[in-house]
């Protein structure tokens, strides 16, 4: 069996583990109980490599800081009710899905290791190559988000 391999029978173990116990407990919650939740999130290959591109593009302007073993952390999120007028964080989400509402989803955020340890970072932000995160009001970062959800999605496709 090769790196990039699982036994099907694990992966099926696996995801069967998380629809029995997390799910389960998403939907059967006492306090904010939800009908269903997504339980798988497509990203095509051509955004992860041009997510990718652009990490290594942006790293590769700032010679003078080298950054070693890039890597990309999964947040588990979730989308929120409905998009807040007075906020204008949420304009990042007007192409998303509106049946996504209150449905996890997943948001990649790059890494750098430094002594050992993974640290989120922003590419185009030098200051945070430290491992430092950004303060303060309006600023984005370098992220990645906007999977095909499904559920709602069409079932079509898929394995588990």
């Amino acid at each position: 069996m090769s790196k990039h391999e699982l036994p099907l029978q694990l992966v099926e173990n696996l995801v069967d583990n998380y629809k029995t116990h997390q799910l389960y407990s998403i939907e059967n919650a006492v306090k904010f109980p939800m009908a269903f939740d997504a339980t798988a999130a497509l990203f095509t290959l051509d955004q992860l490599k041009d997510f990718i591109a652009t990490i290594e593009k942006e790293v590769a302007k700032h010679p003078e800081k080298p950054v070693s073993n890039i890597g990309l952390r999964f947040y588990y999120a979730a989308y929120p009710e409905q998009s807040n007028g007075e906020n204008n964080d949420y304009e990042a989400l007007e192409t998303v899905d509106p049946n996504y509402a209150k449905l996890h989803t997943l948001i990649a955020v790059p890494t750098m290791e430094i002594d050992g340890i993974n640290y989120d970072f922003d590419p185009s932000d030098v200051s945070t190559y430290g491992g430092k995160k950004p303060s303060g009001t309006g600023i984005a970062i370098m992220a990645e988000n906007h999977g095909a959800l499904y559920p709602p999605g069409i079932p079509t496709g898929l394995w588990f």
